[in-house]
């Protein structure tokens, strides 16, 4: 199994850096086409206020959750649950 590539946060947010190499990395052939951010500031305590705002987010009402869909990004951004696929299954396991 490939494993991810890992970039840090100051290189990620630094207009100096070349992060060609690791993108290649992350999302060229053979890659996992994932790629993970180390040394987010304050990770911890930004992820404990917004994860339990993510409850109250999937139970809108279903034409808000509609705007918030974002097919040109294919789902990977905004409101996606059973948008994206596992295989040939939608991704129920998200969002609910």
């Amino acid at each position: 199994m490939t494993t991810p590539t890992t970039i840090s946060y100051t290189d990620l947010t630094s207009e100096t850096v070349d992060l060609s190499r690791q993108l290649e990395a992350a999302f060229g052939k053979d890659s996992a086409g994932v790629i993970a951010i180390d040394g987010i500031p304050k990770f911890v305590e930004h992820k404990a206020k917004f994860l339990p705002k993510s409850h109250i987010i999937s139970h809108l009402p279903a034409l808000t959750l509609k705007s918030l869909e974002s097919e040109k990004t294919l789902f990977n951004a905004g409101w996606s649950h059973g948008k994206e696929k596992l295989g040939d299954k939608p991704d129920l396991a998200k969002g609910r």
